[in-house]
């Protein structure tokens, strides 16, 4: 494998996030043959889970490899609380001048930044009514976050079970900023537990 390849699939990041494991007191797998690398952290409302992903993705007649960090929590089932969580940009700005509209929290800053959607938008807003939260999201939110159904081909693999995911772009390879984004996801978990969510 070339060194560009190995350094894209692989990068630096296991010594950082064994070492965030320690820090956290969680459990690190360190990625082997079919398992990316894990880290597991206790949370008073579950388990926080961390791992490398790697989909391909085709593009023209070339598989190319789509590395992101993972953030995910399981959350009880209830299609009413799904909801996501975006920034906002350019795109999202022409969809919403054609009329499709997101969930806005009657924050103009916060609601100028991200683009909320939810099956409930009452949920999604109270979700958000928290200022210190909405504060975390500004400073520190990178990528998408949704609480999704993961039904799929008509089977369920987590019955009763939904997953709250934290995609972002790229390994997170430096300890400070997987520390940030780490406690925005778990702040997010606190507050999803609060509203029965």
């Amino acid at each position: 494998m070339g060194t560009r390849l190995n350094h894209l699939l692989h990068g630096s990041y296991l010594s950082t996030w064994e070492a965030f494991a320690t820090e956290m007191q969680g459990t690190w797998s360190a990625p082997s043959f079919g398992h990316n690398a894990r880290i597991e952290i206790p949370h008073a409302h579950g388990p926080i889970v961390l791992e490398r992903d790697v989909t391909m993705i085709m593009t023209g007649k070339v598989m190319i490899p789509v590395v992101s960090t993972i953030f995910s929590a399981p959350r009880p089932t209830n299609p009413a609380h799904r909801f996501s969580v975006s920034r906002a940009n350019f795109a999202t700005s022409v969809a919403e001048w054609f009329g499709r509209l997101d969930i806005h929290v009657d924050d103009p800053v916060f609601d100028e930044a991200f683009v909320l959607k939810g099956e409930t938008p009452d949920f999604v807003r109270s979700l958000f009514r928290d200022a210190p939260l909405r504060d975390r999201y500004r400073a520190d939110f990178e990528g998408s976050l949704a609480l999704k159904d993961d039904t799929a081909f008509f089977t369920d693999p987590t019955p009763g079970i939904d997953p709250l995911e934290l995609a972002v772009s790229g390994i997170i390879e430096d300890g400070a900023r997987l520390r940030r984004v780490y406690e925005l996801f778990s702040a997010t978990v606190t507050r999803l537990d609060e509203l029965g969510g």
